[in-house]
């Protein structure tokens, strides 16, 4: 059996690490604030892990996320979103 999968890891920046796993279509972008206090990220640093998809859905809350907007990131938050 073959999978079909990659990983792209992006530069950690001010305390944020970012990858994301594509597999089978589908790509799960891991966000991580280590710090003790709230980050905003741009979109445009997080635009090479989500190239031409417009939206992503946060899997523990559900909440939609848009790719056009800055993400606001709470201390020692992590998220995971597919798209």
């Amino acid at each position: 059996m073959t999978e079909n999968k990659t990983v792209k890891y992006h530069i950690p920046q001010q305390g944020i690490y970012m990858y994301a796993r594509m597999r089978d279509g589908k790509t799960g972008m891991i966000v991580l604030n280590s710090t003790d206090h709230e980050q905003i990220l741009s979109a445009e640093y997080y635009k090479p892990l989500t190239k031409d998809s417009k939206m992503g859905k946060e899997l523990s809350t559900g909440k939609v996320i848009d790719f056009s907007q800055n993400l606001t990131l709470s201390p020692r938050k992590s998220l995971i979103i597919e798209f």
